[in-house]
Order: structure tokens, then C-alpha cells, then sequence
């Protein structure tokens, strides 16, 4: 690494504690090191308070899977910013097995094979192997491995290094909650792709509207969260801050804050229609306004102050920040013809959400009571099934137990309903991983593919379109398996999803996992366009995590849904006769 101790917070002692699981299996000492060291990473990923507060107050035992040796690992690490146990192992085992790892498929076994015969340790040196042919011959590896390995190879190299859109909101609400407690500018947003919720970032876009720009150029480069100052001018700074990532601030005179928001919140291709229809008219529009072309100059624009005076002049409605990306939303807003997005306030409930039965962290009463706490009406509880051993999944007398609980938690908060549900398992065979009489006692089915994902695409097609035809699946969770910047989607004809969900009134889910994010805007748009009805989900697997609906929501409108196209706007009793028979 290594970085200063106090650099040190949950995420990053997690991450280190992976490395030394990953360094220990690629030195080959015992495996049960290894599942420990990563049983309790995650776990310090789930806790809600700071690591050093319970290494100060002595409580780090009570974190699960942390023994003395980790415990130890984890006050070095918050104290000096090192480990003496990732050093030692950084030291034994050969530079580059790490970076090996990075490719998807590659495991630790793997990794030591394709070292020790051929003493590979470059991503561009086991691409070449692979393309030769030469890892087919050794030992483990067949010719369908090696394949994959290409596969995922290529889609490493298309990363974007993008943070994700949940890293970089946090970022941008810190700096602008900082800026407003020092200078209270009066006029303030964050802009550009975050602005527009797009999946993940470049760069962070902030905007202010001050007459002197100085003082709020100070507070911005003097901020706590700056790791570097990058850049700093009279009226455009630049900053990095934790993860890389950049963050720019620009300051405008109030007279043009309309015209700066448009202009920094748009995509660049949506800014190009707008000023190319500006000219048309004989006019120019840019960050200070509209301007009557050669007036420009003058100081005296035709509109700048707010967005929908500048929208207004064009002969345009308002365009929601997140349909800015020139996919039809110019054309609309000029035929006064854009649809009414669904908004967060539209949400009644969550149809997809995890207690700890399974996989998540709290209980059925918890996250109960912290739906209700959002407004919501009800909450479907869809723990996983039991052929995921990794989640835990549920047996039929776990179901049993669970049901209870749920009834008895329903009794002390009505008018609010708990809804029994499932997220079943669709086996690699397509079998569903319950037979029908235990899928006839949920009130709610989410059917996901969380295995196999390297099928061929017909096959992968088939498994998920079979899942659809079954008469107790409401719907499909996260429909392409996609992980942000981490994992692609699995080959799956998305067009014949799309029309199975169609021909059998199955819902597909826009999931508000900030990593999944899935469906995506573009096949959310295209769902929407050939009549399928989405679920807008938060596949919470913790109470705080129920916030994640903000993110399905603001993705489904990037793809144009309205409220009618999302089934949990409805209330219980109407939701509830969807359900049955699919609706």
C-alpha cells in the first residue's frame, strides 16, 4: 500500500485483510486462514461504526471472525498504516500473482499453476500464453478455462476506472455540505453526470452562483476532505479527494445561474442539439445565457437566471436533469410531449429486500420498521433459497419459521404489511430451486441467476426465459447480472426477456443496487417501449440499505418510465391482485 494510518477506515482494513486471504492462498498455507481472513472483512464492511472506535474502546473481538491474529492485523494497519503479516506475506510470495488475480476466473490455484510452469505474472504475458494455446497443457487447465480467461481478459481491458455514481454523490453532497456551512452561497448544485445520475462518474461537477468567487475558492481548496489541490484559478478549481477522485468547482455571477446549470448539467451530444437549435433561431447559448447572436457581449441575454427561463425561450418544457443525454428528450420538450417520470414520492413499497434469515444483517422487525418509517405501505421480504449455500439460504422449516415471525411482526404494525417472499435461485439446469407447493406459500417470487454465469448465451436465454413462464415468479431480479466496474453481464438475449416478460406478465426489476444498477437506463427504455412493467427495487440487505430505492428509481427514469410502468406505486390491495395470477 502503504498509506498513513489514519488513511485507515473500514473499507480499506477490509481490503487489506482480502489481500492477505488472496497472498495466503497463493503461498498455499492453509485454506481456513484464508476463508477467515475474508469472513471477517466482510464483516467489518458491515459494521455501522468506525473500526478505530472499537480497537480504542477494546471491542474488536466482537467483530465476527476477528481472532487475536486479525485483531492484531487490524490495529497495525489503524495505528502505522502497515501489517507485519501482509508484509511477510508480500515478501514469500512471487510479485505479480496478485495482479493475476485481477482477472475474473482466476483463482489462487489457478494463478500458482500457470506461475510455476510457465512463471507468468503479467496480464499481457497470460493473454499471449492464452491466445498460444499454452495453458491448455498444463495441469487443471482445459481448453474452455483458457477461453474464459481470454474473455475475461478483454473485458478487463474495457474497465473505465469510473467511480461509481453512490461514491461520487457522497464526495459531491460532502464538499457541498462543507461550502455551505463556511460560505452559505445561496445558489448551489452538483452538475454534470452526477446531476444526471448517469451509473458511474469521471469527474464531480460543482456549481455556485457567488458575486465574489475568491472566498469560496478558499474554502474549496482548504476543504478536509482534499487529498490534492490540483488546480486553483479565479473562477474554476480543481481538487482530489478519497478513491481519486476529482472534483471541479466553478463559480458564476448569479445572473447566470440557469444558464450555467444547463449548460454543465447536459452531456456534451444533448449541449450540441441545444445550442445547434439555438442558432437555428439566430440566437447563442452558452454557461452566462441566451443571447441574440452579436449581442453576446453585452451582458443583456434574452434568458439565464433559471433553467426554465432558458428552456422557456427555446419554445421547450423543462428536461429532468436525467433524461439530458440526446435520446429524444430535445424533440419531446419541443412538442411539449415529455412523459411524467416516476419520482421517488411515487414508491408505496419494496419488493425485494433481505433480513438476517439469510445473507442480510438485520431483522424482520427492523427492516419492517424502517420501511414504514420511509412512508411506505409494505415491504416483501425475499431471503434466498436454499440452494445458495453461501446466503444461507432457506429449507422448508426455516420457511416455516420465518412465516411465523413475519405474521407476528404484521400483527403489532398494521395498517403496514410484510409480504412473505423469495428471491429463488434459477439453477443452471433452469430449474427453480423450489418445487410448487413451496412456491404457492410466497406472496412475492423474484427469481435471479447467481451462478453459471459463464453459459452460453441460448442457454442462459432459455434458463431465464423458462423462470418467466412458472405461474408463482412475479418477476426477474437484476435481469443481466452485471457488478459495476466489476463483473459484465452474462450473454443473455435481452430482446427475448424483454417480450417473455411481456407474454407472461412477469416484471423485471430495476435494481437499486449502487454495483448493479441492473437493468440498466437503456434497457429500461427499451423495456418501457415494448410495454413490460418494471419493479423498482432497493435489494436492501440492511435497514440503511432501503435507501438504495433512491438509485432503481433515478435509473428508471433515466429510462423514461412513468409511475403507471412501475408496480410498487400501487397501493397494497391493488398490488396485491397483480400478484396473483402475475395481473
Amino acid at each position: 500500500m502503504p498509506r498513513t494510518s489514519l488513511a485507515y477506515g473500514n473499507e480499506e482494513v477490509a481490503a487489506v485483510l482480502e489481500e492477505i486471504a488472496d497472498l495466503s492462498d497463493l503461498k498455499g498455507e492453509n485454506p481456513f486462514r484464508a476463508v477467515t481472513f475474508r469472513a471477517a472483512a466482510r464483516a467489518i464492511r458491515d459494521l455501522r461504526e468506525p473500526l478505530r472506535v472499537l480497537m480504542e474502546q477494546k471491542r474488536l473481538d466482537e467483530i465476527p471472525k476477528v481472532g487475536p491474529a486479525i485483531a492484531e492485523a487490524i490495529e497495525q494497519l489503524l495505528t502505522t498504516g502497515t501489517s507485519t503479516r501482509h508484509q511477510q506475506l508480500t515478501k514469500e510470495v512471487p510479485a505479480g500473482l496478485l495482479t493475476l488475480l485481477s482477472v475474473p476466473g482466476v483463482g489462487p490455484a489457478t494463478a500458482r499453476v500457470i506461475y510455476d510452469n510457465l512463471k507468468i505474472t503479467t496480464i499481457d504475458d497470460l493473454e499471449e500464453a492464452a491466445k498460444a494455446g499454452r495453458l491448455r497443457s498444463l495441469p487443471k487447465i482445459q481448453a474452455k478455462t483458457e477461453e474464459n480467461i481470454l474473455r475475461s481478459i478483454a473485458s478487463l481491458r474495457q474497465r473505465t476506472g469510473r467511480s461509481l455514481l453512490i461514491d461520487a454523490r457522497a464526495a459531491a453532497n460532502e464538499i457541498v455540505a462543507y461550502l455551505r456551512e463556511k460560505r452559505d452561497p445561496k445558489l448551489i448544485s452538483v452538475t454534470g453526470s452526477v446531476r444526471r445520475w448517469r451509473e458511474t462518474i469521471g469527474d464531480v461537477d460543482v456549481l455556485v452562483a457567488a458575486a465574489a468567487a475568491g472566498p469560496i475558492m478558499k474554502a474549496f481548496c482548504e476543504a478536509p476532505s482534499v487529498e490534492r489541490v490540483l488546480a486553483r484559478g479565479e473562477t474554476k478549481s480543481s481538487i482530489l479527494v478519497a478513491r481519486g477522485l476529482q472534483i471541479d468547482l466553478r463559480v458564476v455571477p448569479p445572473a447566470s445561474w440557469g444558464a450555467a446549470l444547463m449548460y454543465f448539467t447536459g452531456s456534451k451530444e444533448h449541449n450540441v442539439r441545444l445550442r445547434g437549435l439555438a442558432l437555428k433561431r439566430k440566437l447563442l447559448l452558452n454557461e452566462y445565457g441566451l443571447f441574440r447572436v452579436g449581442e453576446e457581449k453585452t451582458g443583456n441575454p434574452i434568458a439565464s437566471r433559471t433553467e426554465e427561463e432558458v428552456f422557456a425561450a427555446l419554445g421547450m418544457d423543462w428536461i429532468p436533469p436525467e433524461l439530458r443525454e440526446d435520446r429524444g428528450e430535445v424533440d419531446a420538450a419541443l412538442a411539449h410531449g415529455l412523459p411524467r417520470l416516476v419520482a421517488l414520492s411515487d414508491i408505496r413499497g419494496d419488493l425485494h429486500a433481505h433480513t438476517s434469515w439469510t445473507d442480510g444483517r438485520d431483522t424482520v422487525a427492523a427492516m419492517a420498521e424502517r420501511a414504514r418509517a420511509k412512508g411506505y405501505e409494505y415491504l416483501a421480504l425475499t431471503d434466498h433459497s436454499v440452494g445458495l449455500g453461501m446466503t444461507h439460504g432457506l429449507n422448508a422449516e426455516r420457511i416455516r419459521e420465518r412465516t411465523k415471525e413475519i405474521a407476528a411482526v404484521n400483527e403489532k404494525m398494521e395498517p403496514f404489511r410484510i409480504l412473505v417472499g423469495t428471491e429463488v435461485e434459477i439453477r443452471s439446469s433452469g430449474k427453480l430451486d423450489y418445487d410448487d407447493k413451496t412456491l404457492a406459500s410466497f406472496e412475492v417470487v423474484t427469481a435471479s441467476v447467481h451462478s453459471a454465469f459463464s453459459q452460453e448465451r441460448e442457454v442462459m436465454t432459455k434458463r431465464i426465459v423458462g423462470a418467466m413462464g412458472h405461474a408463482r415468479v412475479n418477476a426477474i431480479s437484476h435481469p443481466t447480472g452485471r457488478l459495476l466496474e466489476r463483473r459484465d453481464p452474462y450473454e443473455v438475449d435481452l430482446e427475448a426477456v424483454i417480450a417473455a416478460a411481456v407474454r407472461t406478465k412477469t416484471r423485471l426489476e430495476v435494481n437499486g443496487g449502487p454495483e448493479r444498477l441492473d437493468l440498466s437506463d437503456v434497457a429500461v427504455r427499451r423495456a418501457i417501449d415494448a410495454g413490460v412493467m418494471l419493479v423498482c427495487n432497493s435489494d436492501a440487505h440492511a435497514v440503511e440499505e432501503l435507501d438504495q430505492m433512491e438509485y432503481a428509481v433515478a435509473t428508471a427514469r433515466r429510462g423514461w418510465a412513468t409511475k403507471a410502468r412501475v408496480q410498487n406505486t400501487m397501493p397494497l390491495t391493488e398490488l396485491l391482485r397483480h400478484l396473483e395470477g402475475k395481473g
